[in-house]
């Protein structure tokens, strides 16, 4: 037996090489230090942290807190892996309510590194410091600190080269870090932080800040005034924060921020319900931005999924969609959609008196501006209004101002401070969409009968799809028949759909039941199907529009719980107020 395990090839490895492999997992960069030692800190109760960086984060990592502190019993086992304060029992990981757990982080950052801790609890003269020099771990020995601790993380990987040569530059390095620590700070109201780099400050929030005010100081006074809060509960589950309006997106996710129970964190489920939110208020290929605080009592969800702790796992995934979904979509209908124009506006450039910036020539007689008659607007063919079968708004609350129509594509509309720009087919598609989608929902949906039905050429496993879900669909005002192998008949569509749109409805219906879905309810249905149909059944640039058809038009829109984005998410108006224009003009 001895001899067969002096040839065994299978070897226990040393703790060092443990921890070296274990620092692979948890230790990427300077960012993955910061992280974790932050995370230590407000864990053990800080309220007060100061981060010293020096070369992007490598070489200095400096964390100093005024939390509880540790003893020199503690600190001795600080350095060990999978020593931790924070589990006792394997029950334990079924409700783990700190943001560290795993006990893996302080011994993976000391093998790839020179690390250092200096601490005293409250309420005690001396303090404690301990070094861990590669792995190496000294003795603790007594030494003067201010109460709580601070942690030295000094020449990251100076001992894995093949580690450090894979670090970016100091202020790729840096921007890491500071997202981090920005995610951090937004994550823990009431928690101050200070942050400088190579001895200079760079940011800092103090521990009063509310969320809003953080955003503010750390992404600018413009994002953080259009913000709208969030607040919403079910049971013992609570959704907090802030969203922007769509005009705010981005094409990346940098200012999409989830915290679960103080945790940020990037989950596919909380990422795909913020974009289910603003479906149809935002351009789909663009990013919503949002500040968002989720609550979850720790049994119901999972964190032990990845080593940095960035991935969960949801127990009750079923119920927690449609309680976010519908918070954050009616906090996305509050908030300003309407784009401002102040910044669409280009200032004249001053001249002299004398002189004109006309790049040195002389007007001609009359030139620079236009004659009356270009900008009178000729009214089309009288018509039916194109909503003629709406009442009409009470005069009180009938949009105010006169209104011109430009270009046959834009109403500009007076406004009590300035002046707003509609974009009239954008407009038109918002109120056709929101009146189709309306009928689908109370199931009144009115239908318009083909005196000769229209046919619809099909694969023949198309139809065979089509046709178990003739009847779901007739409920929903699309009336359709088997009318041969390869063909389907098309009886009846929404009223509100342009004629002819049998063709384009039943192929995107189609498409979406061959691809294994369900058949969709209107909502579904909506998001198929209705927006395409929504377009071509308004008003297009270039239409000539009679006033009363104008009136007809913005009185529908005044009555929407919602008419500043087309439902592609495009805006529908442009506001300028009257302090955009005398900025422009030079008035202030």
């Amino acid at each position: 037996m001895t001899d067969a395990v002096a040839s065994a090839v299978i070897r226990v490895l040393p703790e060092r090489v443990r921890n070296q492999i274990a620092a692979g997992e948890v230790v990427e960069r300077p960012a993955s230090v910061v992280k974790e030692l932050v995370e230590n800190a407000l864990d053990a109760g800080a309220r007060e942290l100061v981060i010293d960086l020096e070369e992007g984060g490598v070489k200095l990592v400096r964390v100093s807190d005024d939390g509880c502190g540790m003893g020199p019993e503690d600190l001795q086992l600080a350095f060990l892996s999978h020593a931790t304060s924070k589990l006792a029992e394997v029950e334990d990981l079924a409700h783990i309510g700190t943001l560290g757990f795993r006990g893996e982080a302080l011994a993976s950052i000391g093998s790839v590194a020179r690390a250092r801790v200096l601490t005293r609890r409250a309420g005690e003269q001396l303090g404690w410091t301990v070094e861990n020099e590669g792995g190496t771990i000294g003795a603790v020995g007594a030494a003067g600190a201010p109460r709580g601790t601070t942690i030295e993380v000094r020449d990251l990987f100076y001992n894995v080269p093949a580690r450090r040569a894979f670090l970016k530059r100091t202020a790729t390095e840096l921007g890491r870090c500071l997202d981090v620590l920005q995610r951090l700070a937004l994550a823990h109201v009431g928690t101050g932080f200070i942050v400088t780099h190579d001895r200079g400050r760079v940011f800092d929030v103090e521990r009063e800040m509310d969320l809003a005010a953080r955003v503010r100081r750390l992404f600018g006074a413009e994002l953080a005034d259009a913000l709208v809060p969030v607040a919403a509960e079910s049971g013992p589950v609570r959704l907090a924060g802030l969203i922007a309006p769509p005009r705010f997106s981005r094409g990346d996710t940098t200012r999409q921020l989830w915290f679960l129970n103080g945790r940020p964190l990037k989950d596919r489920v909380l990422a795909r319900c913020l974009l289910e939110a603003y479906r149809g208020f935002n351009d789909e290929k663009r990013q919503p931005v949002a500040f968002l605080s989720l609550s979850v009592p720790p049994a119901e969800v999972d964190v032990n999924v990845h080593p940095t702790k960035s991935e969960v796992r949801f127990r009750e995934e079923r119920r927690l969609f449609p309680f976010l979904l519908g918070a954050l979509r009616a906090a996305v209908a509050r908030t300003d959609m309407a784009t401002p124009g102040g910044k669409l506006l280009v200032p004249f450039p001053r001249v002299l008196p004398g002189t004109w910036a006309g790049a040195g020539r002389a007007p001609s007689a009359g030139e620079g501006r236009p004659r009356v008659a270009e900008l009178e607007v000729r009214e089309g063919p009288s018509a039916t209004p194109l909503f003629a079968a709406e009442a009409r708004v009470a005069p009180e609350r009938r949009p105010a101002g006169r209104v011109l129509q430009v270009a046959a594509t834009y109403l500009v509309r007076e406004l009590a401070d300035g002046l707003e720009i509609v974009d009239q087919h954008a407009l038109h598609e918002r109120v056709t969409y929101e009146r189709l989608k309306a009928e689908l929902a109370a199931g009144k949906v009115e239908v318009q009968r083909e005196l000769v039905p229209e046919l619809v050429e099909l694969a023949r496993s198309e139809v065979h799809v089509l046709a178990e879900h003739l009847p779901t669909l007739e409920r929903l005002g699309i009336d359709l028949a088997i009318f041969g192998p390869t063909t389907v008949a098309v009886h009846g569509l929404p009223s509100l759909l342009k004629r002819r749109a049998g063709p384009r409805l039943v192929r995107e219906l189609v498409a979406a039941l061959s691809d294994g879905e369900k058949l969709p309810g209107p909502e579904q249905l909506l998001d198929h199907v209705v927006h395409s149909m929504a377009c071509r059944r308004s008003v297009m640039a270039g239409d000539e529009l009679a006033p009363e058809e104008i009136e007809s038009l913005l009185e529908a829109a005044a009555r929407l719980p919602h008419d500043q984005t087309c439902p592609h998410g495009r805006p529908t108006r442009v506001r300028l107020s009257l302090a955009d224009l005398e900025r422009a003009f030079h008035r202030r």
